[in-house]
């Protein structure tokens, strides 16, 4: 199939399919899947999803890198009560 019939049939550009060929991200997911299905391959996504082992671990490195954010506390007195809630001040 050439690059023109199979952009007609999903309704995008040729060169739309031609960034997709050469895996540009900016190609949305919605094309990618409406390419799928004109090849007869849309339930082949589901697979792909399923067995991304590297895509899977490299999210697991991000994730173990990842620092947790500390959140800014206001500053108490240190002979505030803790069993007491703190007064709002004006």
């Amino acid at each position: 199939m050439t690059q023109s019939m199979l952009a007609e049939r999903v309704g995008v550009s040729v060169p739309t399919i031609g960034k997709l060929e050469d895996g540009e991200p900016t190609t949305s997911l919605a094309t990618m899947l409406r390419v799928l299905s004109a090849l007869g391959l849309g339930s082949d996504i589901d697979l792909l999803a399923a067995q991304d082992s590297l895509g899977r671990s490299l999210q697991d490195s991000e994730l173990k890198k990842a620092m947790p954010k500390r959140l800014k506390q206001p500053v108490t007195s240190v002979a505030a009560d803790p069993a007491k809630p703190a007064k709002k001040q004006p």
